[in-house]
């Protein structure tokens, strides 16, 4: 029975391959916009094309931002590794708890926004109006959270607080 509960857990894999398509969805995205970039430049040499460069950018970051999602779930829930081949494995594809996957994703999701603010900054003619402050505001609020989040994870293998 239990090991009929275990291998459910490859049922997993089908979310990393759709988080993997998805990034190479993005990967295309991204260079379809950097195309754009450079036929601009070669058209009106007078535009400017840093939008097209910052808006391709947000998409490669979230493209990269995707796939180590997909190792990270696929080396930290569904392959269980043998110590020398963890050896092997880059330390960023390896995710032990779901607060580490938590945390993870508070600092892609934070990243990403970032990116995305400059890229709306980039974008926008003249002075910005008291809309544009939502989402450097939601970046704060979400960098409070997961701050609160970190500090109230605990390791329960040994009781100490989780740095």
């Amino acid at each position: 029975m239990i090991s009929l509960f275990l291998s459910f857990r490859y049922i997993i894999v089908l979310a990393s391959v759709g988080v993997l398509a998805g990034a190479f969805l993005m990967f295309w995205e991204g260079m379809l916009i950097l195309r754009n970039a450079f036929l601009y430049v070669r058209t009106d040499p007078d535009m400017s094309v840093i939008a097209a460069v910052l808006n391709s950018t947000d998409k490669f970051l979230f493209g990269i931002v995707l796939m180590i999602f997909a190792y990270a779930i696929t080396f930290g829930f569904v392959i269980d590794l043998s110590p020398e081949m963890r050896k092997k494995v880059p330390a960023w594809m390896i995710l032990n708890t779901v607060a580490e996957l938590k945390s993870l994703f508070f600092q892609v999701i934070i990243l990403y926004l970032v990116v995305h603010f400059a890229t709306v900054m980039a974008e926008t003619e003249g002075m910005p109006d008291w809309n544009g402050l939502v989402l450097p505001a939601a970046i704060l609020l979400l960098a409070g959270a997961m701050k609160l989040v970190d500090s109230s994870s605990h390791d329960h293998t040994n009781g100490e607080h989780r740095e």
